[in-house]
């Protein structure tokens, strides 16, 4: 854990005004207790071997003594190797720390050619006008390992003081490769926007030296309103260069740019800065890979701006080829009020881009944009390309337009109309890929073989979610201390939504109860505030037309919504929910009375429906499927097993599911042709009026689902569900329910295809007692030719509990002896285990493997020490989607993963 030692200016003054009476007081920021610099250290001893080491082209630091236990050296001016030499070594060791003071130069423009070695573990401190320059002709020589990375930081940082962006200035390579900015590129002198530098030629193999486990942080001071300096600026830098493992964190302006040339970057780590992460312009045409940005909300601007020239024809044109990269984008905006985005090619760039996953949040900008007619060119003659991609935003992309504001790209088709792109919900763990996320095997192959800059890497994003190649070197990326996020009160309702200021009277603490009604066909975003909640009102509140208007709504983490009597929400086929709320702020789904403090019970008002464009059973041709969904006058169903419906992270949906008729009742959520790239994950149903889940149809794919006190069935399936659960918890309230699951086909036509066939894993049903007043409380039934796939469940019912098991139906006793329906490593502690009515079920269920009628030992569905469950358990794991374990049931025993976002009844 990485903490920044900081001190109060005051004590800082005293220390250095006592240390000024001749005390000699080292800072040590690598230990428990920091101390300040003195002003005046000891004086430089000429047989010390440091002095013999530095003094030729260094001076000891007047104003610190010491930081790191080590004596502090001050770098300043131009810096020469030794007179004569054909190439002059300097060598910063790590036996000292450095300071840069002011514009440190290494070599002359082409002449005294200087090498500046810099050893592993070394550290570099600017003051606040310091910058490094690496001219034309002369190389850094920087290599670092994992365990003793190079870092250039801020003085502020070296002290121990409070940092921030822009406390110093960066580093700046300059080469001898082209830029457009030359009409000759024989005698090219183009200025650097900073100080008077030149950089450009003909020398596309140029050699700058090599930048290999190095970190940049706090850096990029302003100049002016337009002369920031970046992270890590190259400038005309040849492809004889070498860049591996970089990071550049918290950089005032962007985080690399680069200025024409033709060097290649390869694990790049750009995190927290202010403006572009990664910038190039005026004909780069190097390569990158692994490349993982990580910008933080209200502070950023771009992911990727990318140019050639202001002119678009320029030459040479920016062309440079990027694969594997991953942008975790901010929301908001940054200092300069510029919307946070994610890539923008625009002034004529072209290049290739494979393998690249886009992450937005709800408050992002577009992620995807071609920008101005010279790039949009490029665009349509491939000249401009991305492929085997993927994008997760709430506002994926930006179509182009001309001054008349005529739209001359459709930028939405143009990426989804090149080779393997996806836009859909990314599945990650953080910035890793979980098992089942489709970046996993959706990368482009052969990338070596494509371009020798590049090494295979077949999975989308810079990581392929097992190996994390940032650990070790980087930092504000593993187990730093995060300040808690705190929601800040609101001033108005987001667009789209309107003020009742007499509900908002009822509900202590608010100030707004934003209303949601009719049919949106235009995008809406919910925020978070500690002034507002969300009111579904006027009966059903639809997002989207039926595959037309294809809208999203977002919602941001710790929204509250509550749903009016007659009131539901609808995601129509093409529209996306982007609900994406965290353990610590988990989005909630209630009823009116829940809010204004009234007594709670179920139906109170209506549920989710999601409605796909995946198969179902009960439309015979796929390719022309209009299913009407059970309630309201919504359709369902296609032919696109791998829709996506968007995201339903960390959501808990309580006191839902009105009645209509006898036979018409809502759901808690609906997944009706619902696709496997909607992702579902940490989701809860309570106290629901009728099932807690119901499947009819689809593909879709759940981890982490908690039901709780549902009234009818908890988990319901029919019509040709084929997708997959994991982690699945069901407890309900005795008297209060029917089956733990009730699983279907087809009634109409039993043998309708596709079968209901979904694979479930990891999962603990606790029944209820009794009955709901007509059904008896069971276990779970396999009926109307339903298929499955079933390991590692625990079924644990009561004294009063029905039958824990049930296959009922010659067609569905018959999918169990063709192997349709499996069923093993699983535990069934019940009085009534399994009903034998006509079928050999005991039998069946007792010769598959793992299989035990026994005391489960589960205390609240934890299973305890010595239970059964604990190592008995089937590895799913040769199915990505699921993770491997060892234990039966929903739980190891050990981490209740319903904690801290869940509702407990």
């Amino acid at each position: 854990m990485e903490w920044n030692k900081r001190f109060a200016v005051g004590a800082l003054t005293t220390s250095l005004l006592l240390a000024g009476c001749g005390g000699d007081i080292n800072l040590n920021t690598g230990g428990d207790t920091a101390q300040p610099p003195v002003t005046n250290p000891d004086p430089v001893d000429p047989s010390d071997p440091i002095a013999d080491k530095y003094s030729g082209f260094a001076s000891r630091s007047d104003s610190i003594g010491a930081v790191d236990g080590k004596q502090v050296w001050r770098l300043e001016g131009t810096l020469i190797g030794p007179e004569g030499a054909a190439n002059g070594q300097l060598t910063l060791g790590n036996d000292v720390v450095w300071e840069l003071s002011g514009a440190v130069v290494v070599g002359g423009d082409n002449e005294n050619q200087t090498t500046l070695n810099v050893q592993a573990g070394t550290k570099i401190l600017g003051n606040s006008d310091a910058y490094l320059v690496i001219s034309r002709g002369s190389q850094i020589n920087a290599q670092g390992s994992v365990d003793a990375p190079i870092i250039f930081t801020s003085l502020q940082s070296g002290l121990g003081l409070e940092t921030g962006r822009g406390q110093w200035g960066g580093l700046v390579l300059l080469g001898n490769a082209p830029t457009n900015k030359c009409p000759d590129l024989s005698s090219c002198d183009q200025s650097f926007e900073v100080g008077n530098h030149a950089f450009g030629g003909d020398d596309t193999e140029d050699n700058s030296g090599t930048l290999k486990y190095v970190r940049v942080e706090f850096a990029g001071f302003k100049i002016n309103d337009t002369q920031e300096l970046n992270g890590v600026s190259f400038a005309g830098v040849g492809s004889g260069t070498s860049v591996d493992y970089l990071q550049v964190h918290m950089n005032d302006d962007d985080g690399v740019e680069f200025w024409g040339g033709n060097v290649s970057v390869n694990h790049l780590v750009l995190t927290n800065n202010l403006d572009d992460s990664f910038d190039w312009t005026n004909g780069w045409s190097g390569s990158a890979q692994h490349v993982f940005i990580r910008q933080q909300d209200n502070n950023a601007n771009r992911g990727i701006e990318a140019d050639s020239s202001k002119s678009g024809t320029d030459t040479p044109v920016s062309m440079p080829v990027l694969s594997n990269l991953t942008l975790q984008l901010a929301g908001g905006t940054n200092g300069s009020d510029d919307d946070a985005e994610g890539i923008l090619f625009r002034v004529g760039t072209g290049g290739s881009v494979y393998n690249a996953l886009v992450k937005g949040g709800v408050d992002t900008g577009e992620c995807l944009e071609v920008n101005d007619a010279s790039t949009v060119a490029n665009a349509n003659s491939g000249d401009l390309s991305i492929s085997h991609s993927l994008i997760d935003c709430v506002e994926p992309f930006k179509s182009s337009k001309d001054d008349s504001d005529v739209v001359i790209l459709d930028t939405q088709a143009w990426f989804l109309g090149q080779e393997g792109n996806l836009a859909v919900a990314a599945d990650l763990n953080d910035y890793q890929p979980n098992p089942s996320s489709p970046a996993l095997s959706g990368g482009k192959t052969d990338l070596a073989n494509l371009d020798s800059r590049l090494v295979d890497a077949d999975y989308i994003g810079a990581f392929d979610g097992s190996t994390d190649w940032t650990l070790g070197w980087t930092t504000d990326i593993h187990d730093e201390v995060d300040a808690p996020v705190t929601q800040q009160p609101l001033t108005s309702c987001p667009a789209g939504t309107s003020n009742d200021a007499a509900s908002a009277a009822l509900i202590q603490g608010i100030d707004l109860v934003c209303t949601l009604q009719g049919n949106y066909t235009s995008s809406l975003t919910l925020l978070a505030g500690t002034n507002v909640k969300y009111k579904l009102d006027g009966g059903a509140v639809v997002i989207g037309d039926d595959n037309t208007n294809s809208a999203t709504l977002a919602i941001e983490a710790g929204v509250e919504l509550y749903g009016t009597s007659n009131s539901y929400l609808v995601i129509s086929r093409g529209a996306k929910i982007m609900a994406q709320g965290t353990a610590e702020e988990p989005i909630v789904f209630t009823s009116e009375q829940d809010v204004t403090g009234l007594a709670t019970d179920r139906g109170q008002w209506g549920g989710l429906v999601l409605l796909g464009n995946a198969p179902t059973n009960k439309c015979p041709d796929l390719d022309n499927c209009d299913q009407g969904f059970e309630v309201g006058n919504h359709s369902f169903g296609g032919n696109d097993s791998s829709d996506s419906s968007g995201q339903l992270s960390y959501v808990v949906v309580k006191y839902a599911g009105f009645k209509i008729n006898d036979t018409q009742e809502m759901n808690g959520i609906s997944f009706a042709g619902v696709g496997a790239n909607t992702q579902v994950d940490h989701i809860q149903i309570h106290a629901n009026g009728d099932d807690g889940v119901e499947f009819w149809g689809g593909s879709v794919n759940l981890k982490y689902v908690y039901l709780t006190d549902n009234f009818d069935d908890s988990l319901d399936w029919t019509n040709g569900w084929t997708g997959k659960a994991q982690y699945v918890f069901i407890t309900q309230e005795d008297n209060n329910a029917n089956r733990g699951i009730e699983a279907d086909s087809s009634k109409s036509d039993p043998l309708g295809l596709p079968m209901s066939q979904p694979t479930l894993s990891n999962v603990t049903i606790l029944p209820a007692q009794g009955n709901n007043g007509s059904d008896d409380a069971e276990g779970m039934i396999l009926r109307v030719a339903t298929g499955a796939h079933l390991a590692n469940l625990i079924i644990q019912g009561g004294a009063n509990t029905g039958e824990c098991l049930e296959i009922d139906g010659d067609d569905t006793w018959a999918n169990t002896q063709s192997g349709d329906i499996t069923f093993t490593h699983s535990i069934i502690d019940c009085v009534e285990a399994i009903k034998d009515d006509g079928y050999e079920t005991t039998a069946w269920w007792t010769a598959q493997q793992g299989n035990s009628l026994t005391d489960a030992m589960l205390t609240k569905g934890m299973p305890a020490v010595g239970s059964p469950a604990l190592g008995a358990g089937k590895d799913m794991s040769g199915d990505a989607f699921f993770d491997a374990t060892d234990y039966i049931g929903a739980f190891d025993g050990v981490t209740d993963w319903t904690e801290g976002w869940a509702f407990k009844p």
